[in-house]
Protein backbone atom coordinates (compact mmCIF):
# COMPACT_ATOMS: atom_id res chain seq x y z
CA UNK A 1 0.00 0.00 0.00
CA UNK A 2 0.70 3.67 0.00
CA UNK A 3 2.08 3.96 3.21
CA UNK A 4 4.27 0.60 3.60
CA UNK A 5 5.54 2.33 0.09
CA UNK A 6 6.58 5.67 1.36
CA UNK A 7 7.53 4.29 4.96
CA UNK A 8 10.42 2.04 2.43
CA UNK A 9 11.86 4.37 0.06
CA UNK A 10 11.48 7.73 2.08
CA UNK A 11 9.47 9.78 -0.85
CA UNK A 12 6.20 11.73 0.16
CA UNK A 13 2.84 10.11 -0.23
CA UNK A 14 1.98 12.18 -3.16
CA UNK A 15 5.39 11.44 -5.10
CA UNK A 16 4.96 7.56 -4.49
CA UNK A 17 0.78 7.52 -5.97
CA UNK A 18 1.91 9.47 -8.95
CA UNK A 19 4.66 6.96 -9.72
CA UNK A 20 1.95 4.11 -8.73
CA UNK A 21 -0.13 6.10 -11.66
CA UNK A 22 2.34 5.56 -14.35
CA UNK A 23 2.80 2.00 -13.37
CA UNK A 24 -0.81 1.32 -13.51
CA UNK A 25 -1.12 2.94 -16.59
CA UNK A 26 1.46 0.92 -18.49
CA UNK A 27 0.26 -1.74 -16.59
CA UNK A 28 3.34 -3.12 -14.90
CA UNK A 29 1.22 -2.90 -11.40
CA UNK A 30 -2.85 -3.77 -10.37
CA UNK A 31 -4.18 -2.45 -7.30
CA UNK A 32 -7.61 -3.61 -5.76
CA UNK A 33 -8.78 -2.30 -2.43
CA UNK A 34 -7.67 -4.08 0.76
CA UNK A 35 -10.68 -6.12 1.88
CA UNK A 36 -11.37 -4.90 5.79
CA UNK A 37 -14.48 -4.61 8.49
CA UNK A 38 -14.16 -1.11 9.46
CA UNK A 39 -15.64 1.50 8.30
CA UNK A 40 -14.10 3.83 5.26
CA UNK A 41 -12.64 3.70 1.99
CA UNK A 42 -10.61 0.72 1.81
CA UNK A 43 -6.79 1.48 1.18
CA UNK A 44 -5.31 0.30 -2.07
CA UNK A 45 -3.06 -2.72 -2.43
CA UNK A 46 -0.59 -3.03 -5.33
CA UNK A 47 0.73 -5.82 -6.74
CA UNK A 48 2.95 -6.94 -10.24
CA UNK A 49 0.67 -7.52 -13.13
CA UNK A 50 1.41 -11.23 -13.79
CA UNK A 51 3.18 -11.81 -16.64
CA UNK A 52 4.78 -8.37 -16.70
CA UNK A 53 8.06 -9.02 -17.78
CA UNK A 54 10.64 -6.41 -16.83
CA UNK A 55 13.32 -5.30 -19.05
CA UNK A 56 15.74 -7.19 -17.39
CA UNK A 57 13.76 -10.04 -18.15
CA UNK A 58 13.10 -9.64 -21.55
CA UNK A 59 16.74 -8.54 -22.46
CA UNK A 60 17.51 -11.88 -20.36
CA UNK A 61 15.33 -13.87 -23.03
CA UNK A 62 16.62 -12.30 -26.22
CA UNK A 63 20.35 -13.15 -24.79
CA UNK A 64 19.35 -17.03 -23.90
CA UNK A 65 18.27 -17.54 -27.17
CA UNK A 66 21.60 -16.34 -28.17
CA UNK A 67 23.58 -17.62 -25.57
CA UNK A 68 22.86 -21.50 -26.96
CA UNK A 69 24.89 -21.17 -30.17
CA UNK A 70 28.09 -20.17 -28.38
CA UNK A 71 30.80 -22.49 -27.83
CA UNK A 72 33.75 -22.63 -24.85
CA UNK A 73 35.70 -19.86 -27.05
CA UNK A 74 33.54 -17.35 -27.18
CA UNK A 75 32.50 -18.02 -23.17
CA UNK A 76 35.97 -17.13 -22.86
CA UNK A 77 36.04 -14.20 -25.16
CA UNK A 78 32.47 -12.78 -23.37
CA UNK A 79 34.34 -13.25 -19.94
CA UNK A 80 37.40 -11.05 -21.20
CA UNK A 81 35.24 -8.32 -22.60
CA UNK A 82 32.85 -8.42 -19.47
CA UNK A 83 36.33 -8.02 -17.06
CA UNK A 84 37.28 -5.25 -19.05
CA UNK A 85 34.12 -3.36 -18.27
CA UNK A 86 34.33 -3.12 -14.71
CA UNK A 87 36.08 -0.10 -13.15
CA UNK A 88 39.57 -0.61 -12.80
CA UNK A 89 40.51 -3.20 -10.29
CA UNK A 90 43.44 -2.09 -7.62
CA UNK A 91 46.48 -3.83 -7.60
CA UNK A 92 46.33 -6.34 -4.57
CA UNK A 93 49.25 -6.19 -2.03
CA UNK A 94 48.96 -9.74 -0.82
CA UNK A 95 46.76 -12.58 -1.59
CA UNK A 96 43.93 -11.94 1.42
CA UNK A 97 43.59 -8.25 -0.86
CA UNK A 98 42.93 -10.06 -4.16
CA UNK A 99 40.66 -12.39 -2.89
CA UNK A 100 38.54 -9.49 -1.50
CA UNK A 101 39.00 -7.31 -4.78
CA UNK A 102 37.69 -10.26 -6.73
CA UNK A 103 34.60 -10.93 -4.26
CA UNK A 104 33.87 -7.30 -4.36
CA UNK A 105 34.15 -7.14 -8.28
CA UNK A 106 31.75 -10.19 -8.43
CA UNK A 107 29.17 -7.68 -6.40
CA UNK A 108 30.02 -4.88 -8.68
CA UNK A 109 28.34 -7.48 -11.12
CA UNK A 110 25.31 -7.91 -8.61
CA UNK A 111 26.41 -11.32 -7.14
CA UNK A 112 26.72 -11.49 -3.61
CA UNK A 113 29.52 -13.00 -2.18
CA UNK A 114 31.11 -14.18 1.05
CA UNK A 115 35.14 -15.54 1.53
CA UNK A 116 35.70 -18.36 3.45
CA UNK A 117 37.81 -18.17 6.83
CA UNK A 118 41.06 -19.46 5.01
CA UNK A 119 40.84 -17.19 2.00
CA UNK A 120 40.83 -19.74 -0.46
CA UNK A 121 37.15 -20.21 -1.73
CA UNK A 122 34.69 -17.46 -2.35
CA UNK A 123 30.79 -18.45 -2.04
CA UNK A 124 28.99 -16.53 -4.78
CA UNK A 125 25.02 -16.24 -4.32
CA UNK A 126 21.68 -14.09 -6.01
CA UNK A 127 23.24 -14.90 -9.25
CA UNK A 128 21.36 -12.34 -11.23
CA UNK A 129 21.32 -14.63 -14.26
CA UNK A 130 19.68 -17.57 -12.25
CA UNK A 131 16.73 -17.93 -14.49
CA UNK A 132 18.92 -18.64 -17.39
CA UNK A 133 21.41 -21.22 -16.32
CA UNK A 134 19.29 -23.98 -16.62
CA UNK A 135 18.76 -23.97 -20.18
CA UNK A 136 22.04 -22.16 -20.71
CA UNK A 137 24.86 -23.47 -18.58
CA UNK A 138 27.29 -21.89 -20.76
CA UNK A 139 26.67 -18.49 -18.77
CA UNK A 140 28.42 -20.25 -16.03
CA UNK A 141 31.05 -21.03 -18.14
CA UNK A 142 31.40 -17.21 -18.33
CA UNK A 143 31.02 -16.60 -15.00
CA UNK A 144 34.10 -18.82 -14.38
CA UNK A 145 36.28 -17.17 -17.23
CA UNK A 146 35.33 -13.63 -15.31
CA UNK A 147 36.53 -14.71 -11.84
CA UNK A 148 39.91 -16.03 -13.72
CA UNK A 149 40.38 -12.69 -15.55
CA UNK A 150 39.98 -10.88 -12.56
CA UNK A 151 42.29 -12.38 -10.54
CA UNK A 152 44.75 -11.87 -13.54
CA UNK A 153 44.15 -8.56 -13.49
CA UNK A 154 44.76 -7.85 -9.63
CA UNK A 155 48.17 -8.92 -9.85
CA UNK A 156 48.41 -11.79 -6.89
CA UNK A 157 49.62 -15.39 -7.44
CA UNK A 158 46.03 -16.20 -6.48
CA UNK A 159 43.84 -18.30 -9.37
CA UNK A 160 40.95 -19.96 -10.30
CA UNK A 161 41.32 -23.70 -9.82
CA UNK A 162 37.76 -24.90 -9.80
CA UNK A 163 34.29 -23.67 -9.83
CA UNK A 164 31.70 -25.57 -7.98
CA UNK A 165 28.15 -24.67 -10.14
CA UNK A 166 24.91 -24.94 -8.84
CA UNK A 167 25.94 -26.68 -5.98
CA UNK A 168 22.52 -25.66 -4.48
CA UNK A 169 20.38 -23.55 -6.55
CA UNK A 170 21.89 -20.32 -7.18
CA UNK A 171 24.75 -20.89 -4.99
CA UNK A 172 28.14 -21.23 -6.60
CA UNK A 173 31.79 -21.39 -4.84
CA UNK A 174 35.21 -20.45 -6.47
CA UNK A 175 37.67 -22.72 -5.15
CA UNK A 176 41.21 -20.54 -5.29
CA UNK A 177 44.95 -21.77 -5.63
CA UNK A 178 46.33 -19.46 -3.67
CA UNK A 179 50.73 -19.42 -3.49
CA UNK A 180 50.80 -17.85 0.27
CA UNK A 181 48.62 -20.89 1.33
CA UNK A 182 49.68 -24.32 2.12
CA UNK A 183 48.73 -26.85 4.77
CA UNK A 184 51.07 -27.77 7.61
CA UNK A 185 50.09 -31.52 7.63
CA UNK A 186 47.69 -33.32 4.97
Amino acid sequence: NVEDLTERTGLHANTVRGQLDILLATNVISREPHSTTSRGRPRWLYAMTSGHTSPYQQLAEVLASELSRIGDDTAARVADLWANLLPPLHAAQNSDEAVAEAAAALEQLGFSTSVNPSGDAITVTDCPYSALVEANPVICDIHASLVARVFAQIGQPVTLDSMDVWVRPGLCVAHLSRADLAPARI
